[in-house]
């Protein structure tokens, strides 16, 4: 009896190792601070942490757990320049730049903005702006190999939505979470 325990356990050690073996290795990514860009008050430091909450749900998904995508390991950083010294000392492999570019909030008046908007003439009161009734917010972003000043993948992500522009964001942060990730597994 002792044996065949002995034989069952050596045998789930050898098919958990060959398991472990599979599983692809992570991907080390460094997270920089959020530069903002638009002219709007952005809590750049809570929206850095829902993008790194975003690739911690990512870690979780059924592609990952079961080792069919590496895991993503978010590493923060405290600057944005390309040159961070914590790149290296942290092993990244990759660093992810975002930029908060344009927040437009329905009820302003947005008069920097290049949008068509429809006036009423003729009326006593004077011209009307009809402002849309949609928040409008646009977030960059780029990925860099560590030890290469060149872009390695980049895109913008723009979204239109009835939320405050806090909640627009974090949503944009979500899909640049994704976004990257997909580039990471697809690329690496």
């Amino acid at each position: 009896m002792r044996r065949l325990a002995a034989l069952l356990s050596s045998l789930l050690l050898l098919i958990s190792s060959a398991h472990a073996q599979n599983r692809p290795e992570p991907i080390r990514l460094c997270v920089s601070t959020l530069q903002n860009s638009s002219h709007s008050a952005v809590d750049t430091a809570w929206q850095r942490d829902q993008l790194i909450k975003m690739f911690d749900r990512i870690n979780k998904s059924k592609d990952v757990t079961r080792g069919k995508a590496a895991r993503i390991d978010t590493v923060l950083l405290e600057t944005d320049t390309e040159t961070d010294p914590a790149v290296r000392d942290q092993n990244c492999q990759f660093i992810l730049h975002t930029n908060v570019e344009e927040v437009i909030d329905a009820g302003s008046s947005d008069a920097s903005s290049q949008r068509p908007r429809s006036v009423e003439i003729g009326s006593a009161r004077g011209p009307r702006i009809n402002a849309p009734d949609h928040n409008r917010a646009t977030v960059a972003y780029r990925i860099m190999r560590a030890g290469e000043l060149e872009t390695w993948a980049s895109d913008v992500v723009t979204a239109h939505d009835p939320l405050p522009d806090a909640m627009l964001i974090s949503h944009l942060m979500d899909q640049v979470a994704n976004r990257v990730a997909d580039k990471l597994w697809g690329r690496h």
